[in-house]
């Protein structure tokens, strides 16, 4: 699979890798185009503390879901 922001970019199309899909819209990632954020488990009633799960967007629905969640 490859990248589907680099594989659409006008000014230089390339064919890059992807490392990862879209948890949001599904698309091919690569690691330029990648957004790592924690996604907190829920519905566990006092959880034991432990790490985040991981939640990997491409830079659009980063960029999406950060304007979303930016205070109006």
């Amino acid at each position: 699979m490859h990248c589907y922001d680099c594989a659409t970019d006008a000014l230089r199309p390339v064919q890059a890798v992807a490392v990862a899909t879209c948890a949001r819209c599904g698309a091919g990632v690569c690691r330029t185009h990648l957004h790592v954020t924690s996604d907190p488990v829920s519905g566990v009633p006092n959880p034991p503390p432990r790490p985040e799960a991981r939640r990997l967007t491409c830079g659009v629905c980063y960029s999406a879901e950060s304007a979303a969640a930016a205070p109006a």
